[in-house]
């Protein structure tokens, strides 16, 4: 039993020490990347509106992190579900902080919907504020509609805009319940819905606490649009329950234990 808690006790330490590493690494190079960052938006803010580049350029930022850990690996479903030239409502589930590198797989122009929380961090923030990607304060039912506002304004500039669901990350893995915002934006704009289902970040960094877990592979899979033609008769609670049901669903088969009773 003394061996066992001492076996114990060492490898929290290494996990510890492991995570605290990765952390400082992650800072120093986000400061590095921030340069070439805002230079890419000094360079192209002028004629690039949509801020395309600068998106191209924060996907290789985001990825480069998964990349540089040798432990991490990504597994791809679904690319054929998306239509070359078609801007959607992206919706997925929120596993993990570590969801907004990992979605940067689906290599898709959009603009993410984030808490404005994380516009103050540093560095981080900065980033969100270049993109011009969508800030809600989740705590002023004024911010909502000008996220909606600012979302349809994103779509009809042929950009995708990029949602969590749940409006949270969940705590035990399992998918909750999805509120309306993204769907009265689908109904609003007339855009097709497109599913999009993450899992093994919540293994990889949980909800609360900064221990990174060294071996894991992220599973993203996106599923077929809900179509324009869907919308017309259904409420966004009606589409949001959809929505729920067609991810949740998908994320049974990928993560059981997380559903088993």
């Amino acid at each position: 039993m003394g061996y066992f808690c001492l076996f114990f006790n060492a490898h929290k330490m290494l996990s510890i020490l492991f995570s605290a590493i990765v952390w400082i690494v992650v800072v120093i190079a986000s400061l590095i990347l921030f340069v070439g960052d805002f230079a890419v938006w000094l360079l192209t803010v002028l004629f690039d509106k949509r801020l395309w580049v600068l998106h191209r350029y924060s996907t290789f930022w985001a990825l480069l992190y998964l990349w540089a850990n040798p432990f991490w690996k990504i597994r791809f479903e679904g690319a054929q579900n998306v239509r070359k030239g078609e801007t959607y409502v992206i919706v997925s589930n929120h596993q993990s902080a570590l969801d907004i590198a990992v979605l940067y797989r689906l290599k898709m122009h959009f603009k993410w919907v984030a808490k404005r929380e994380l516009f103050r961090v540093p560095v981080i923030g900065w980033n969100l504020w270049l993109n011009r990607y969508i800030t809600v304060d989740r705590s002023n039912p004024k911010s909502a509609i000008k996220m909606i506002q600012q979302a349809i304004e994103h779509l009809n500039q042929r950009s995708s805009v990029l949602l969590f669901a749940e409006g949270t990350r969940t705590s035990d893995g399992r998918v909750k319940r999805f509120k309306d915002g993204a769907f009265i934006i689908a109904k609003k704009a007339n855009r097709p819905i497109l599913p999009v289902v993450i899992d093994g970040t919540l293994e990889a960094l949980p909800k609360k606490g900064f221990v990174i877990k060294g071996r894991q592979t992220f599973k993203i899979k996106i599923l077929p649009a809900i179509e324009v033609t869907e919308l017309a008769d259904k409420s966004p609670s009606e589409l949001a329950k959809r929505a729920k049901e067609i991810i949740e669903e998908e994320h049974r088969l990928m993560a059981p234990k997380y559903y088993l009773e």
